[in-house]
């Protein structure tokens, strides 16, 4: 009777202990298949703008079309949006932007177009009217009203359009390359 007794209770032991045997091993598994995933997983940064109009992210090499838009709008502000005192300022803003590689193309440019704001007194005010943005190129194009001012008299209004190229470094991104608008044509 205390054999069957033992017996009956060794059983009963190793039927529990093959139970948690397979508990202990899908959860090892469930381990390390969240482990593998955590290092294959980007970072997800919000941003947060002083001036809030939409929500945009930054995830890994990828970012929302709302963060080049964004970034397109204000860079191209910067770039025509212009007079001979606010252009030392936008064009030290707009170099912190640069690629490192773009960086002494983009100043020489720079550098002319204030020589030429300052020789003429030439004012300019961009009002955009159009953005598109394509994320998987990370380009941008911005369309809008360019208005030019000659030592504070209007000359003329032109439609302009300003295409930005962007790449992503430290999840953020640098200008690489500017062309159209004026007079920040590619020479």
């Amino acid at each position: 009777m205390k054999l069957d007794f033992l017996q009956h209770n060794i059983t009963k032991l190793l039927s529990q202990r093959n139970g948690l045997l397979v508990v202990v091993g899908l959860m090892s598994l469930s381990h390390l298949i969240l482990g593998t995933a955590l290092l294959f997983k980007s970072e997800r940064i919000i941003l947060i703008p002083p001036h809030i109009k939409r929500s945009f992210w930054v995830e890994g090499k990828k970012v929302s079309k709302e963060y080049l838009e964004e970034m397109g709008v204000y860079l191209s502000k910067l770039f025509l949006d212009l007079s001979p005192s606010s252009f030392p300022y936008n064009h030290e803003t707009l170099l912190k932007y640069a690629t490192p590689e773009a960086y002494g193309a983009l100043k020489k440019q720079l550098l002319r177009d204030g020589k030429h704001y300052t020789s003429l007194q030439l004012s300019t005010h961009f009002k955009p009217a159009q953005v598109t943005a394509n994320p998987e190129t990370l380009e941008v194009e911005v369309k809008g009203l360019l208005s030019s001012y000659v030592a504070g008299k209007h000359i003329r209004d032109s439609q302009e359009t300003l295409s930005l190229k962007f790449t992503e470094r430290g999840g953020g991104l640098l200008l690489e390359r500017v062309t159209g608008g004026i007079p920040h044509e590619e020479s």
